[in-house]
């Protein structure tokens, strides 16, 4: 895991300087505007571009040699901070500046998700895949602590240009290690296709769909995942309101902090062994857990409680992202894979801006009439999503176990293994 390991730690870096950033950008737009719609906004702008991009990016890193695509990505996700900081220097930053930047730079990293995805399982083992997945959401869950505790300490002394300087050093810390690499990462799929047929630009995009729906077990993951992460970020996106309806912004910052701790640790502990062996076994016992923590915030709104349910919360995505991607890596062909895991990965974040939508006037609307008539308190709105969303999670298990489809899909799917394509 020599190679792997050397672009992980680059990579590592490189996360830390981008979230440093989007804790700078973010409060300077909310210090800038004191819109929360703004700052809404550029969390749009940060994520909608690249939702959209996905599935043109996983076909071009099918195609393309997937060394060169991680280059492009880490060389373009540099535009935005570079134009930041000329336009700060200059004087000429405006808001619409930081959204087209900001969303520029969210088209480039589109790209190096489904490429580095798609590396890890040629660079590693089949036994290490675990261990490796463990140690990419290790650099996730890392680069959120230390860049929002860096971010925070470092704003007040270098401020917003000194932050993106940061950023950029980052990022020519990854990008060394990648060209370092270089001469040892494959340029094919370990496995390249062997169909003859020549494939039309259309067909090639919608070839990551059309691999999932053939599949009834990886479709009914899917859809599980898709309901699941309605649900789990309605919840989730309303911590910060629940926490401070009672509690002081310094209680908030304590969650946060012992949330992504959980995530930290469970994710270091899984890249120094094999991870999960029973997959979907392990994704729907962190969904029941998580079901249940999100029912006791609900009853329990103290400052240790939301805590410990953040830290569980966080610390069960750490094993779920672990067990789902060594899952997809084994049964998806390595010429497909990029396909495959751009359309897995825009129906997860297709989740988010959809749950973020419906969570603030489900709380307000529905929530707030029943915590009044119930007799709860300040924040009883909100409480009362998460008292709804623990049941509405159990069902969405329970509906995902009774499909066999979807609880045997390890052993009666193939590892990687392509199905012929049925002729139209």
């Amino acid at each position: 895991m020599r190679v792997f390991n050397l672009i992980w730690a680059g990579q590592g870096v490189s996360l830390i300087g981008s979230a440093m950033t989007t804790f700078g950008i973010g409060v300077w737009v909310f210090l800038d505007t004191g819109s929360p719609t703004y700052f809404a906004t550029l969390i749009l702008a940060a994520s909608l571009p690249a939702l959209l991009v996905l599935p043109v990016a996983g076909a071009l890193v099918d195609r393309w040699d997937r060394r060169r695509v991680m280059l492009l990505s880490d060389t373009g996700a540099a535009l935005a901070p570079a134009g930041v900081v000329l336009l700060h220097t200059t004087g000429t930053l405006q808001l619409w500046h930081i959204y087209v930047l900001v969303g520029l730079g969210a088209i480039f990293k589109a790209f190096q998700w489904p490429a580095f995805s798609a590396l890890v399982p040629q660079l590693v083992a089949k036994d290490d895949l675990g261990k490796a997945n463990g140690r990419v959401s290790l650099i996730e869950a890392a680069g959120q602590v230390f860049g929002a505790l860096l971010g925070g300490g470092l704003y007040a002394l270098v401020g917003l240009r000194g932050l993106l300087v940061i950023d950029l050093l980052t990022l020519a810390a990854a990008l060394g290690t990648l060209l370092y690499s270089f001469r040892w990462l494959p340029t094919e799929p370990r496995h390249p296709s062997t169909d003859p047929t020549p494939v039309s630009h259309r067909d090639e995009l919608l070839e990551g769909w059309r691999f999932i729906r053939r599949r009834p077990g990886l479709l009914g993951l899917l859809l599980f995942f898709a309901a699941n992460n309605l649900v789990m970020e309605m919840a989730i996106v309303l911590v910060p309101p629940l926490v401070l309806s009672t509690h002081t912004p310094a209680d908030l910052g304590i969650v946060n902090a012992i949330g992504w701790t959980g995530m930290t640790i469970v994710s270091l502990l899984i890249s120094t062994t094999r991870g999960p062996q029973r997959l979907i076994r392990a994704i729907l016992t962190v969904a029941t857990c998580h079901a249940v923590l999100v029912l006791a915030m609900g009853l329990e709104q103290s400052v240790w409680m939301l805590a410990a349910g953040m830290f569980g919360i966080l610390g069960g995505y750490a094993v779920t992202n672990a067990a789902t991607s060594t899952l997809w890596q084994l049964k998806t062909p390595q010429d497909k894979q990029g396909r495959v895991f751009a359309i897995r990965r825009m129906v997860a974040w297709s989740a988010e801006p959809l749950a973020y939508g419906l969570a603030g006037p489900v709380a307000q609307l529905f929530g707030t009439p029943i915590a009044q008539n119930l007799g709860l308190g300040q924040g009883g709105g909100i409480a009362v999503v998460f008292l709804l969303a623990g049941p509405a999670l159990l069902l969405v298990i329970t509906a995902t176990y009774l499909r066999p489809r979807v609880r045997h899909v390890e052993r009666e799917l193939p590892d990687a293994v392509a199905l012929p394509v049925p002729q139209t």
